[in-house]
């Protein structure tokens, strides 16, 4: 929902992820696709499109095996498992 900033300063106390800690969950759990799908109602698009930047940006610094999708839920989409 959040960037690692704003999860661990402004919003620390709210019960919700950050984008990195998404990450490396799914890593540890062998998963193939993570779609972030609940995001910030403040947030407009450019913010939703430089956290998904930063986020791919991680998984492919961090990866130790097979890379993970990293993608956004949006009204509509569809995601054939």
């Amino acid at each position: 929902m959040y960037s690692l900033a704003d999860s661990i300063s402004i919003k620390e106390d709210w019960g919700h992820s950050s984008n990195i800690i998404g990450v490396e969950l799914a890593q540890r759990a062998g998963a193939k696709h993570l779609c972030m799908y609940h995001h910030e109602p403040n947030y407009d698009d450019t913010m939703i499109a430089r956290i998904m930047e930063e986020t791919i940006r991680y998984e492919e610094l961090s990866e130790e095996g097979d890379s993970l999708i990293v993608s956004s839920a949006y009204d509509g989409r569809e995601i054939v498992v």
